[in-house]
Parts: structure tokens; sequence; C-alpha cells
């Protein structure tokens, strides 16, 4: 009898002890599995939002791109949520800060995210509220948008607005068509020949090739005026004949200053000795 109370004994023993094993070992993965350090140091603050569209205890804490912590607690206080996250890492928050709710991906899920503000901004006092920014809603914004696409379909079937006339009122329709007739007319005549654009886009190329020719005279005698070929040329690049045109004009506006100074000298003779 004792023999067997012993033997019984020692099994139960055995399985406490690869019970109390199996909690340890647990408790140890759940510890790596988390990734959080109990005797690591961190650093508490509490920042106030109108809403915080969905975001849970347990939820991650960014800055700068990377985790610096997680969400402990979301407390519904009067008109606003206060949000308690412990941090890894001493924030100081700056003028220009800012706290938001964002998606942590496409399929779900929220995230806090700190921006401690500019480095060269005044520090905020450590007893000041940290306000969050308020959320955007996706689902209000999709409902908003397609509210804005019923209102404006509403008002295209009722004729209001440029494209609702456009589809509504006949009298567009038929200045339309007009137009359209006249821009057909146009490009016909263009197609035929007619017109000086008619001419420069038919196939009969004789009056672009004499556009053509033009030109090229053209070029041809401003590279001779630029080479100093001809009067012209000698005329725009030659200094001599420059100057000797200004000595001419010169010599001519002197000779007619003389002219004026012995004219009434000359008058006095020819009427003196006409009178004898």
């Amino acid at each position: 009898m004792s023999d067997k109370y012993h033997k019984d004994l020692s099994i139960e023993v055995l399985v406490g002890f690869f019970m109390f094993i199996i909690l340890i070992a647990l408790g140890v993965f759940t510890i790596v599995l988390s990734r959080q350090n109990f005797l690591q140091e961190t650093y508490p603050v509490a920042i106030t939002f109108d809403r915080i569209s969905g975001l849970r205890n347990g939820d991650n804490v960014f800055l700068r791109g990377m985790k610096v912590g997680t969400v402990k607690s979301t407390v519904l206080n009067s008109n606003h949520v206060v949000v308690r996250a412990d941090l890894d890492v001493p924030v100081q928050f700056r003028e220009g800060y800012k706290v938001e709710v964002v998606a942590s991906s496409m399929l779900g899920g929220k995230q806090l995210k700190i921006n401690e503000g500019p480095l060269d901004a005044p520090v905020i006092p450590e007893d000041a509220v940290i306000s969050g920014t308020t959320p955007t809603d996706i689902l209000e914004e999709l409902g908003a948008a397609v509210a804005g696409i019923r209102e404006m379909t509403d008002q295209i079937a009722e004729g209001k607005g440029t494209l609702g006339k456009l589809i509504k009122d006949e009298t567009v329709y038929d200045d339309l068509q007009s137009t359209m007739a006249n821009l057909k007319e146009v490009s016909g005549r263009l197609a035929n020949g007619e017109g000086t654009l008619g001419k420069l886009l038919a196939k009969d190329d004789q009056l672009y090739q004499d556009l053509s020719t033009t030109m090229a005279n053209l070029r041809t005698i401003t590279d001779k005026v630029e080479a100093g070929d001809g009067t012209l040329g000698k005329l725009v690049n030659d200094d001599q004949m420059y100057s000797e045109a200004q000595k001419l004009l010169a010599e001519l506006r002197a000779a007619i200053d003389d002219m004026r100074e012995t004219s009434p000298v000359t008058t006095f003779s020819t009427v003196f000795f006409g009178a004898f």
C-alpha cells in the first residue's frame, strides 16, 4: 500500500513539474513573440483626440517610420478620447507637431503616427495637452463622393449646367451641328485646294515651291549683304564707305551754309548792276 502511494505521489509530482515547465515556456514564448522587454524603461505619453477611428489597445506607435511603442489604453472622456501609449524612447514635442491615426495596411488596422515637429521650433511644455489630428473616415469620404456624384447626375438630368444643357437643350445641339457643318465645309474646301491655305495643302505644290524659291532668294541676298557683296553689302559692312558718306554729307552741308551766307550779297549785286 505504501509503495503504491509513493508511486502515485511521484507521478503527480512529475506531472506537476512538467506542467510548471510548460507554463514557464509559454511565458517566455509570449514575451518573445510580443517583443516586449518588461525590464526596459518606457516613456508614457497621452494624446487627446476628437475620435480615433478604430484605434485599439496594442496597436503600434511609429516615429519617423520606426516602431517606438504601443497603445496601452483608449479612454472616452467627455467629448474627446484620451489615448495613452508607452514609448521605448522619449519624445520631445515642439510647435508644429502632428499626431494622427492612420491605416496600418490596405486590409485594415490602425496605428499611431507621431511627428514631433521641426527641429528648430520651440519646445512644448511638459504639462501641455498633446492634441491629435482628427482622422479621416474613408467610408464617410466615399459616401460624400457618392452623394456628390448623385447630385451632379440629378442636375444633368434636369438640364442644369453646361453638360445638362448639352443633353437637354436642342438649341445647343443645333448650334453644335451647324458648327460641325461649317467645319466640314472648310475642311472640304481645304481638301479641294481652295484659298491660300488650301493651295498650300493641295497636291499641286506649285505655291509651296514658289514660296520656297522666294525664301531661298532672300537667304542668298542676306548672305551676300552679310558677306559685303554689292552696294548694300558694302554700305552695311564697309566702314570706309560709311566714313566717306559722312564726309560727303558734311561737305554738302557746308556748301549749303556758304550759299546761305553769300545769297544776300549776290542778290544785291544783281539788283544794283541790273539798274544800269
